[in-house]
């Protein structure tokens, strides 16, 4: 990774994009813990200033430090630098709920230039890389209900011949997800999900995550897309510690009529663990 410089877009900088809606709605519930360590074969350990942003966020595997990246803020600029090796890991611009509306981020090497739009809640719902839409989300009730990978030639919707086009649904359990947990993180966003755990792409879903699974069936035949689900479904089972925050995270992936019969018995794809802590107040 490389030094990077800003590039200038057309962002609200005040995080109130409206392409969610824009309906003035009672506030969400705002989470009252924060991960602390998160480790998905790799452990990243949080720390935070004292006005509960991230200061520092330590990487390591196999208990081994590889990574401590450095959090600089100056005003609503963000440059996060990999202190042992003393270079730029990204830079961001952030709205008045610190997340990222801008940001030049290093992607095997190769830096891109993100854009992320969020609606009235800090609920990310556009991201753009170097000026092109590659991903929407819808957001209902507080949760995040789909996001969308965008097709071959910039389609959205499936409405349209659209190769390549496919929305990942969600569902959720009753309980709160009081850490703020992204188990529906945006992964065509191209940022690393550690970034989204630093609370810099928007807010996580107000209920712990159950099930993800694609819609929209791509057919290489016609080069469009087939208005069905995947075969197959992720079902997280619900893993609560004794502070009522998600501690375990446990991708079982499998076929949707195992799912449906018995989801103990599909198969384990990935596993996360959290240790969180309160928010002071």
């Amino acid at each position: 990774m490389a030094a990077a410089a800003l590039v200038a877009v057309s962002c609200d900088k005040e995080g109130n994009n409206q392409e969610n809606g824009g309906e003035e709605n009672t506030p969400l519930e705002q989470p009252t813990h924060r991960i602390k360590v998160l480790t998905a074969g790799d452990v990243y350990t949080y720390s935070y200033n004292d006005d509960g942003t991230v200061a520092a966020v330590a990487a390591s595997w196999d208990g081994q430090d590889y990574a401590n990246y450095v959090f600089n803020y100056s005003g609503n600029n963000l440059t996060v630098v990999e202190a042992l090796e003393n270079k730029t890991a990204f830079t961001a611009v952030l709205d008045a709920n610190k997340h990222a509306v801008e940001m030049e981020y290093f992607l095997k090497d190769e830096p891109i230039s993100l854009e992320f739009g969020y609606d009235k809640d800090g609920f990310l719902v556009s991201v753009k890389e170097n000026g092109e839409l590659i991903s929407l989300q819808s957001i209902v009730d507080g949760n995040v209900e789909y996001w969308t990978r965008v097709g071959d030639y910039g389609e959205t919707n499936e409405n349209l011949d659209a190769s390549g086009w496919r929305k990942k649904m969600h569902t959720y359990y009753a309980e709160k997800n009081i850490a703020g947990i992204h188990t529906e993180w945006n992964e065509d966003s191209q940022v690393k999900r550690w970034v989204y755990e630093a609370n810099l792409l928007g807010r996580a879903s107000v209920n712990v995550c159950k099930t993800a699974h694609w819609w929209g069936v791509n057919d290489s035949a016609t080069e469009s897309v087939l208005p069905n689900y995947a075969a197959k479904i992720a079902y997280y089972p619900l893993n609560l510690g004794t502070d009522g925050c998600v501690a375990e995270e446990l991708k079982l992936y499998d076929k949707v009529e195992v799912y449906e019969a018995t989801p103990e018995a599909m198969g384990e794809d990935a596993v996360a663990t959290f240790v969180c802590e309160p928010i002071a107040k």
